[in-house]
Protein backbone atom coordinates (compact mmCIF):
# COMPACT_ATOMS: atom_id res chain seq x y z
CA UNK A 1 0.00 0.00 0.00
CA UNK A 2 1.37 3.12 -1.23
CA UNK A 3 0.60 6.72 0.82
CA UNK A 4 -1.01 8.85 -0.96
CA UNK A 5 -0.52 12.76 -0.89
CA UNK A 6 -3.42 14.67 0.46
CA UNK A 7 -4.32 17.39 -2.11
CA UNK A 8 -2.60 20.17 0.17
CA UNK A 9 0.71 18.20 0.07
CA UNK A 10 0.75 17.47 -3.51
CA UNK A 11 1.33 20.95 -4.39
CA UNK A 12 5.00 20.74 -2.39
CA UNK A 13 6.03 17.81 -4.63
CA UNK A 14 8.69 18.07 -7.59
CA UNK A 15 7.29 17.35 -10.59
CA UNK A 16 8.93 16.59 -13.96
CA UNK A 17 7.41 18.22 -17.32
CA UNK A 18 8.01 15.92 -20.64
CA UNK A 19 7.46 18.05 -23.82
CA UNK A 20 8.11 16.72 -27.72
CA UNK A 21 7.72 18.61 -30.66
CA UNK A 22 7.83 17.41 -34.13
CA UNK A 23 7.72 20.09 -36.91
CA UNK A 24 7.37 19.48 -40.90
CA UNK A 25 10.71 20.69 -41.59
CA UNK A 26 14.26 20.41 -40.55
CA UNK A 27 14.85 23.84 -40.40
CA UNK A 28 11.79 24.70 -38.14
CA UNK A 29 13.38 21.38 -35.70
CA UNK A 30 16.47 24.11 -35.14
CA UNK A 31 14.69 27.25 -34.43
CA UNK A 32 12.66 24.98 -31.90
CA UNK A 33 15.93 24.74 -30.15
CA UNK A 34 17.06 27.81 -30.18
CA UNK A 35 14.22 29.37 -28.66
CA UNK A 36 14.47 26.78 -25.66
CA UNK A 37 18.23 27.49 -24.96
CA UNK A 38 16.85 31.21 -24.98
CA UNK A 39 13.36 30.10 -22.86
CA UNK A 40 15.75 28.06 -20.53
CA UNK A 41 17.85 30.84 -19.78
CA UNK A 42 14.87 33.18 -18.82
CA UNK A 43 13.64 30.81 -16.65
CA UNK A 44 17.25 30.02 -14.72
CA UNK A 45 17.30 33.71 -13.81
CA UNK A 46 13.11 34.33 -12.95
CA UNK A 47 11.66 30.72 -11.75
CA UNK A 48 13.58 29.68 -8.15
CA UNK A 49 11.81 26.18 -8.43
CA UNK A 50 13.39 25.26 -11.86
CA UNK A 51 15.67 22.29 -10.74
CA UNK A 52 17.25 21.03 -13.92
CA UNK A 53 16.62 20.90 -17.68
CA UNK A 54 17.68 18.84 -20.99
CA UNK A 55 17.19 19.30 -24.53
CA UNK A 56 16.97 16.15 -26.91
CA UNK A 57 17.26 17.05 -30.55
CA UNK A 58 16.86 14.93 -33.86
CA UNK A 59 17.55 14.54 -37.54
CA UNK A 60 13.75 14.05 -37.56
CA UNK A 61 12.75 17.25 -36.86
CA UNK A 62 12.10 16.52 -33.55
CA UNK A 63 12.69 18.34 -30.15
CA UNK A 64 12.50 16.84 -26.86
CA UNK A 65 12.58 18.74 -23.48
CA UNK A 66 12.78 17.03 -19.93
CA UNK A 67 12.41 19.20 -17.06
CA UNK A 68 12.42 18.71 -13.35
CA UNK A 69 10.57 21.59 -11.29
CA UNK A 70 10.71 21.78 -7.10
CA UNK A 71 6.70 21.81 -6.96
CA UNK A 72 3.74 23.08 -8.99
CA UNK A 73 4.10 26.67 -7.78
CA UNK A 74 7.61 26.96 -9.53
CA UNK A 75 5.96 25.33 -13.04
CA UNK A 76 2.93 27.22 -13.26
CA UNK A 77 4.95 30.56 -12.70
CA UNK A 78 7.29 29.29 -15.98
CA UNK A 79 4.04 28.82 -17.83
CA UNK A 80 2.35 32.11 -17.41
CA UNK A 81 5.92 33.81 -17.96
CA UNK A 82 5.20 35.74 -21.58
CA UNK A 83 8.40 34.13 -22.77
CA UNK A 84 6.52 31.12 -22.74
CA UNK A 85 3.58 31.87 -24.08
CA UNK A 86 5.30 33.34 -27.06
CA UNK A 87 7.10 30.37 -27.60
CA UNK A 88 3.81 28.12 -27.35
CA UNK A 89 2.17 30.69 -30.16
CA UNK A 90 5.10 30.12 -32.11
CA UNK A 91 5.39 26.10 -31.96
CA UNK A 92 1.72 26.57 -33.16
CA UNK A 93 2.00 29.21 -36.29
CA UNK A 94 4.93 26.84 -37.31
CA UNK A 95 2.70 23.73 -37.39
CA UNK A 96 4.45 22.00 -35.14
CA UNK A 97 2.57 18.51 -33.73
CA UNK A 98 3.05 18.64 -29.42
CA UNK A 99 2.64 15.53 -27.12
CA UNK A 100 3.40 17.00 -23.41
CA UNK A 101 3.17 15.24 -19.84
CA UNK A 102 3.44 16.38 -16.44
CA UNK A 103 4.42 13.99 -14.03
CA UNK A 104 4.31 13.98 -10.38
CA UNK A 105 7.55 11.81 -8.11
CA UNK A 106 5.60 9.35 -6.38
CA UNK A 107 8.30 8.71 -3.88
CA UNK A 108 11.90 7.67 -3.97
CA UNK A 109 13.71 4.73 -4.21
CA UNK A 110 15.50 2.55 -1.29
CA UNK A 111 18.83 3.85 -2.30
CA UNK A 112 18.01 7.45 -2.58
CA UNK A 113 19.59 10.57 -0.79
CA UNK A 114 17.71 13.54 -0.03
CA UNK A 115 17.99 16.11 -3.46
CA UNK A 116 14.47 17.69 -3.78
CA UNK A 117 10.76 17.64 -2.53
CA UNK A 118 9.55 15.55 0.31
CA UNK A 119 8.73 12.54 -0.64
CA UNK A 120 8.25 9.29 0.83
CA UNK A 121 10.07 6.09 0.08
CA UNK A 122 8.01 4.39 -3.01
CA UNK A 123 6.67 1.05 -2.32
CA UNK A 124 5.58 -0.97 -5.57
CA UNK A 125 1.96 -1.88 -5.59
CA UNK A 126 1.14 -5.80 -4.70
CA UNK A 127 0.98 -7.46 -8.24
CA UNK A 128 -2.89 -8.08 -9.12
CA UNK A 129 -4.26 -10.68 -11.79
CA UNK A 130 -6.98 -8.79 -13.53
CA UNK A 131 -8.87 -12.29 -14.34
CA UNK A 132 -8.91 -12.72 -10.65
CA UNK A 133 -10.20 -9.41 -9.44
CA UNK A 134 -13.79 -9.06 -8.29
Amino acid sequence: MTDSPRPDQAAGRPLCVVTRLEFPRFHTSVAAALRYLRLRRVARRRIDGLVKTWLRWSLSSTVSFVSLWEDENSLLAFTTLEEHVEAVRWVIRARGRVWSGVFELAGTSSMSKGWIGSAGRWRPQMWRDPERTP
